[in-house]
């Protein structure tokens, strides 16, 4: 067996606390941040989940949430974990493992791409694109069509949008949402661009404790297994017994450890507090590394 970390034991120790306060309540008015600028998908997903009833912070960079939140500057960070098109966001799965924060909530956001561009630009006058590396991977088969378009990865969509519109030049265009051409005053000269038409990103609400909101149905852990075999196949029967649904799972390599991985799980079904006092310390105990991200309710179509 592994030694087990203060972490480990702490957070099962703070989830047995959480259930005795369920359910708890977002605080009126909370401090959010996300990743990007006004216009940015993020701050959609703040803006849904929330009600509209926060104060935001725009960041340029994921880590730059997670470091308000470990400095008390904000109350939530609100970040994108996966998107329908193009899989997993390693980043924040990285970042989540790294500041051992906890996933309280998750939102959807519907993400329509668009090719924006100053007033008086053209197709023929592009030359250079700026965008997150997500907005161009979810908008390849666009792209390919316009070879000659060099493009630059930037911090965000929004802010993407942002700077073309500051710099004013006919050769510069971003991809990004329609609302940022709105706030941005850019021409939009494509609209959906997005190579899916069901491109979705889901979003997760992240916290410095561990918070249980009304009807938690999903949960998320990570953990690092022993290098022997039938290791995984023994913690995904687990599941089985106890009549659960995995619904995600993702391998995150490690840093200076090659070839070794910290998995990523997802589940949902019946769960109840019985259930994840018993399971969890299974798992715990089958691991060389063990970590609780959250129990929350997932995201609703409204």
């Amino acid at each position: 067996m592994a030694t087990k970390t203060n972490h480990e034991a702490n957070a099962l120790n703070a989830l047995k606390q959480a259930f005795l306060v369920y359910p708890q309540t977002i605080k009126k008015e909370p401090r959010v941040a996300y990743a990007g600028t006004r216009g940015s998908y993020g701050e959609e997903a703040s803006l849904a989940f929330f009600k509209q009833h926060c104060e935001l912070f725009p960041f340029k960079t994921f880590e730059d949430v997670f470091v308000a939140l470990s400095q008390g500057s904000i109350d939530y960070g609100v970040l994108p974990i996966e998107n329908s098109s193009t899989g997993s966001i390693a980043a924040v799965y990285d970042l989540l493992s790294r500041y051992q924060y906890y996933i309280v909530g998750e939102e959807e956001i519907k993400a329509r791409h668009c090719l924006l561009a100053p007033k008086g630009a053209s197709f023929e006058t592009i030359a250079e694109v700026y965008s997150h590396p997500q907005g161009f991977s979810q908008s390849q088969e666009f792209l390919n069509d316009y070879t000659r378009w060099k493009c630059i990865p930037y911090y965000n969509t929004a802010i993407a949008a942002a700077y073309v519109a500051e710099k004013s030049d006919p050769t510069m265009a971003a991809i990004a949402s329609k609302r940022a051409a709105e706030i941005y005053d850019l021409e939009v000269l494509a609209e959906n661009i997005n190579f899916s038409q069901t491109n979705v990103t889901r979003f997760v609400v992240i916290s410095r404790k561990i918070e249980l909101f009304k009807n938690p149905t999903r949960v998320s852990i990570a953990f690092r297994l022993p290098h022997r075999p039938g290791s995984l196949y023994e913690i995904i029967g687990i599941f089985s017994v106890f009549s659960l649904n995995l619904c995600k799972i993702e391998s995150r390599p490690l840093l200076k450890e090659n070839w070794e991985y910290l998995f990523f799980i997802d589940f949902t079904g019946n769960i109840s507090q019985n259930t994840l006092v018993n399971l969890l310390p299974i798992i715990e105990e089958k691991a060389e590394y063990f970590q609780f991200l959250g129990y929350y309710p997932q995201f609703e179509e409204k």
